[in-house]
């Protein structure tokens, strides 16, 4: 069902995204690894995790997590392995987790193994495990997804003392819908659950939420599942979608200077140049550029022939809102 509000998980309900689901299918049959990108409700889970339930995969989320351990845990619960027994049987006395989870890699069934939001591993020896992974087991194929920062960097722009020089997985990239497809979705959504919306409201949901799959499919569940009028449904949607970009946002800003950032965020949401974001915060070149370049690899940010901008109306909402 396309309103539904989960990721998908069959290629029967991912709307629009077959060329992409194509393009991942011959890269990773002829070899490559594949790294997604895209903002933030543009359908990258959905389209990993139906890629690997199609193909028998195992989907892991490490949101949150750091560390190997982190991984090697949760790959050992998906093929119902016991750690412990695990290692005493492979003769790992005591957890040294890169070997170990090397290990598991041998003995898993699945073909295709789904890293999401691996961006937060920062252990060094990650990339050495990887590394290990494509020189022994050429059989697994890895598909990552998370944001350009930290980690996803390094995987896909791998510098020459890097293990995985050489490697670099494909890039593929997911953009927002075209306001045509927006249209089109909504409509195939309503007609999917024997509704009709009127062209004045879809218009209104189109422009205020700007093609980002993630909120037009909140909408369509909000009045399709839940039964709300079109006004309330809307309103609902910004809302709550304000509010989830909000605890993304403070989290992305912690540990940062966020005076600085989020003076960078307000002069972008409206449209703004590099010397507008120097003249708010009133930092030094070096500091500017280095804020700008973070919030474009994140991906909050869009940057144009000079013009930095804002494309998710909801985080425009919600930046005003971010206190200093």
């Amino acid at each position: 069902m396309l309103f539904d509000l989960r990721p998908k998980e069959k290629l029967s309900d991912l709307y629009d995204r077959k060329d992409e689901y194509k393009t991942m299918k011959e890269q990773l049959n002829s070899g490559s690894w594949v790294v997604v990108l895209g903002k933030r409700m543009t359908g990258k889970t959905s389209l990993i995790k139906t890629y690997s339930n199609e193909n028998h995969g195992i989907y892991i989320n490490l949101l949150g997590e750091k560390s190997i351990s982190a991984l090697s845990s949760k790959l050992a619960a998906h093929a119902g392995i016991r750690l412990q027994e695990f290692a005493v049987s492979v003769g790992i006395a005591s957890f040294k987790w890169t070997r170990l989870t090397e290990e598991l890699f041998s003995r898993i069934d699945s073909n295709i193994v789904v890293l999401d939001e691996v961006q937060g591993i920062s252990s060094p020896n990650f990339l050495n495990l990887l590394k290990n992974v494509w020189d022994s087991y050429r059989k697994i194929r890895f598909i990552f997804s998370g944001s350009y920062i930290g980690l996803m960097r390094n995987l896909l722009y791998p510098d020459a003392a890097s293990p995985l020089y050489g490697r670099s997985p494909y890039k593929l990239v997911l953009s927002p819908f075209t306001s045509d497809e927006s249209y089109s979705f909504l409509q195939a959504g309503f007609g999917e659950l024997n509704k009709e919306i009127q062209e004045k409201e879809a218009k209104e949901v189109v422009t205020k939420l700007n093609g980002y799959v993630g909120w037009l499919t909140y909408y369509g569940n909000m009045r399709c599942i839940r039964r709300l009028d079109h006004e309330k449904a809307l309103d609902l949607t910004i809302k709550e979608g304000i509010k989830i970009v909000i605890s993304e946002l403070n989290a992305f800003l912690k540990g940062r200077n966020r005076s600085l950032y989020v003076k960078a965020l307000r002069k972008a949401a409206d449209g703004c140049s590099w010397s507008d974001v120097k003249r708010a915060t009133n930092a030094n070149n070096k500091v500017v550029t280095e804020i700008l370049q973070r919030l474009k690899a994140a991906m909050i940010i869009d940057e144009e022939d000079g013009l930095y901008t804002i494309g998710d109306p909801l985080m425009r909402r919600a930046i005003v809102t971010l206190r200093y």
